[in-house]
């Protein structure tokens, strides 16, 4: 009997013991900081004016738009309760929002910060980088030429909690637009004016995270779990410490040491940790492509874009120099963005527009070119950022251009990513690797960045027969999917044969993932969300 009691208190002892050792690891695995690295600093934290990759990678942390994407890509909803199918012909979404999301500061988000964000989006004044992506929305074109004001944009909040937003026309991918949709805290903006978004006293968020000690100049910063987040029991990580790290050599050292938990690799480092479980590759809808500056009379000459183009071995610098998964550029469209409508075949195989190694064909277009030109050699600098792929990229195309085209005379100047956007906007360059990543799962976003009137178009790259096929894709009025996607094609292909921006390549999200960390799902469209992230 004693026996019995015993073996029962034991028991009961153990149990005991171990769901206290249970409630205890619990406790330091949600208080256990995620150390992460990015390969550059922020512009903004500012929805209005997030350009850059860092700072969009941000904003997946910190904000909730109206709809997102799981980690297969499909659209959910997110701060809108569902996902809804337009009315009026395609031209009428109409959302019903959480009544449980507040902004950091502890006041609801209601469809009033929606409204608010979209119109000062789109005002002139704000000179937002990207406002072109809201073109849908009916009078954006008025407010834009200055012809109507920013309160006529088709967004409305019928109620407190029901966003009204009217189109033009019918758009057929609306839906994966409004994934970049979020609200913006007027107060916050009138309380801060210029400086909204450049510090992280300076924001207010609505998302599972809250920002810390972070400026625009920031090298470090810190997610915290946010109180005030609608799933905040759902969310495992309480502190995320975040470091710019732009070389891949620091980055492998820290990791293999334990003092980061996800990072980027790029480079012969990619091939070091082949074997290693840890590292994880994933084709992002990011193109890289070069932009040469027209208003240099040399540069703005077709058939010299024609030679450079022709004289990049793509295929070559994507599995000997970057080595990272990335995938030579087969169209100004990633592979895996868009399919036919009609086959389901992806745009990138219809496109007819061969970007092949050609150095015979090099030559005759560079030879074409100095003819017209009346000069036996041309020179120019390639801009590109500091960051380690740029550089690398930047020194495979001069190293190629003069190996096949010894009359260019090539140099590379890599500078910090902001200094570089800053010089592009500004016009200060000459040739510039760029990059443009989306989450719109259509050809036209790509495209409609190489348009005369894009502010993206750095190069002020223009051509009237690219213009009248873009003006054609971007009228859907009447319009078929199947004929709207030849005309994509065709704009493609137009692009591509005046060589207006010349597509170099796909890149691949190449990282470093602790093995003991889950939930971090890199996807095509967009970084891991740090909400979904534990440690097991």
């Amino acid at each position: 009997m004693k026996k019995h009691v015993f073996l029962g208190l034991g028991l009961f002892g153990i149990t005991a013991l171990l769901a206290a050792c249970g409630q205890q690891a619990k406790a330091e695995t949600t208080q256990r900081t995620l150390n992460v690295a990015v390969s550059t600093e922020a512009s903004s934290l500012d929805p209005a004016h997030a350009v850059d990759a860092t700072s969009g990678g941000i904003l997946e942390q910190i904000m909730t738009p109206l709809y997102d994407h799981d980690k297969d890509g499909k659209i959910i909803p997110a701060m809108a309760t569902k996902v809804v199918k337009p009315t009026d012909g395609g031209k009428t979404y109409t959302l019903t929002l959480r009544k449980d999301v507040k902004w950091s500061d502890g006041t609801p988000v209601t469809a009033k910060d929606f409204v608010y964000s979209l119109k000062r989006i789109v005002d002139p004044k704000t000179k937002t980088e990207f406002a072109y992506q809201y073109d849908a929305i009916a009078n954006y074109q008025d407010i834009v030429a200055g012809k109507k004001s920013p309160d006529t944009l088709g967004v409305s909040a019928p109620s407190k909690y029901v966003l009204k937003i009217q189109l033009s026309q019918p758009t057929p991918y609306f839906a994966s637009q409004m994934t970049g949709y979020y609200p913006t805290n007027e107060a916050a903006v009138k309380r801060y004016g210029k400086q909204f978004g450049t510090s992280a006293d300076k924001i207010v968020t609505n998302g599972a995270y809250k920002i810390k000690n972070f400026n625009t100049t920031s090298d470090s910063w810190d997610y915290v779990k946010d109180p005030e987040y609608f799933a905040k029991k759902a969310v495992k990580i309480a502190k995320v410490h975040v470091t710019v790290l732009k070389d891949s050599s620091t980055i492998d050292n820290l990791f293999a040491t334990g003092k980061l938990d996800d990072a980027p690799l790029s480079g012969n480092l990619i091939q070091k940790e082949a074997k290693n479980p840890a590292l994880t590759k994933t084709v992002a809808a990011n193109m890289n492509y070069l932009q040469f500056n027209t208003k240099n009379p040399q540069l703005n000459n077709v058939n010299l874009r024609r030679a450079v183009s022709a004289a990049l071995d793509r295929q070559a610098m994507t599995t000997k120099v970057l080595q990272d998964g990335s995938k030579p550029a087969k169209a100004f469209v990633p592979q895996g963005l868009a399919t036919n409508p009609s086959t389901g075949k992806d745009f990138t195989a219809d496109a007819d527009t061969p970007l092949t190694y050609s150095p015979t064909k090099a030559k005759a277009y560079l030879k074409a070119a100095l003819k017209e030109l009346h000069t036996d050699s041309i020179s120019f600098a390639i801009l590109t950022s500091d960051v380690d792929t740029d550089k690398q990229v930047g020194e495979y195309i001069q190293s190629q251009l003069t190996k096949v085209l010894p009359q260019l005379k090539v140099t590379v100047s890599s500078l910090p990513k902001m200094t570089r956007i800053q010089r592009s906007l500004d016009g200060k360059f000459d040739a510039v690797l760029m990059s443009w990543n989306s989450t719109i799962q259509d050809p036209s976003d790509y495209l409609n960045t190489a348009t005369a009137t894009n502010i993206s178009n750095f190069s002020k790259f223009s051509d009237s027969q690219f213009t009248a096929l873009m003006a054609k894709v971007n009228n859907t009025n009447g319009q078929s999917a199947k004929a709207r996607y030849q005309e994509e094609l065709a704009a493609n292909a137009r692009v591509i044969d005046v060589a207006g921006y010349i597509p170099v390549f796909q890149s691949a999200n190449s990282r470093l993932i602790n093995t003991k960390v889950g939930g971090l799902h890199y996807s095509m469209l967009q970084p891991a969300e740090y909400r979904h992230a534990y440690f097991k």
